[in-house]
């Protein structure tokens, strides 16, 4: 399916790009990904998606909006609070580019489920606040061989990564084990940079929307990290693990138990 007049003249800025025409975006507009997580690093990830012509975009997200989110999940607004994040967030981003199909799902991603839930996707963007959330996604993209595009945020920290199965290494390789319980402090405890989630999410975007055209990307083994404090952009070479129980020779599941914030996520 070609694109219309309309969708012409609201790409054209990105048509008129460099090594991007409508190809590019016509992969763009045929495109089906799920967000995990509308928070945080989710607004930022789904706005720029939308915006940027990705043809159906899938949230999950069971949470409701709280009055602590308002610092930095700018899809909400005080009368919000108490609501379903997802939905709300489906529903602007539907007026945003009503070109493109926004859904929600409010369902909890478990690691009983995430197999089924994310199948089928293009790719996926994760911005999930819990360990369990987080080694479930990574499990399930690694199992149906969905590329997974990383973000985290905590305090004046951020990184991101971008996960391209039976091609890099996976967050199984990097971190194998999540932390005992109590060792990370939470998003709530630690605190977050509201900025930084918009700097991730948007990098996670960039990666996610360069990947999905069929453009070359940058974080493939390589782990970026993002001190606010400084400035500093660090750039740290990584490598795909053999004996890695998601994505090394033999699969082997491992749940992870517990609800803590996830290291350095923010949701």
């Amino acid at each position: 399916m070609g694109l219309s007049l309309d969708e012409i003249k609201r790409y054209s800025r990105q048509l008129v790009l460099p090594d991007f025409g409508s190809r590019e975006q016509n992969r763009l507009k045929n495109a089906k990904v799920a967000v995990t997580g509308a928070g945080g690093l989710g607004c930022p990830v789904s706005t720029n998606l939308t915006l940027a012509g990705v043809g159906e975009i899938v949230l999950f997200d069971m949470d409701e909006v709280d009055l602590t989110n308002l610092n930095r999940q700018f899809l909400y607004t005080p009368a919000d609070v108490g609501k379903k994040k997802a939905e709300l967030a489906a529903k602007r981003l539907s007026d945003l580019n009503p070109e493109i199909n926004v859904s929600a799902v409010t369902e909890m991603i478990t690691y009983d489920n995430a197999f089924d839930l994310l199948k089928g996707f293009d790719a996926v963007v994760d911005g999930t606040d819990n360990f369990p959330v987080r080694y479930a996604v990574n499990d399930a993209c690694a199992v149906n061989k969905v590329p997974l595009f990383h973000g985290a945020v905590l305090m004046f920290e951020g990184r991101a990564i971008s996960i391209i199965p039976g091609e890099t290494a996976c967050f199984r390789c990097i971190f194998p084990e999540a932390p005992p319980a109590g060792m990370v402090p939470t998003c709530r405890e630690a605190g977050v940079f509201g900025s930084m989630t918009a700097l991730i999410g948007s990098i996670q975007a960039s990666e996610a929307t360069r990947y999905l055209a069929g453009m070359d990307i940058g974080l493939k083994n390589t782990l970026l990290v993002i001190n606010a404090d400084t400035m500093d952009f660090q750039k740290i070479n990584i490598h795909k693990r053999e004996d890695c129980t998601a994505c090394g020779r033999e699969f082997i599941p491992k749940p992870v138990g517990g609800t803590v914030c996830a290291d350095r996520i923010e949701g």
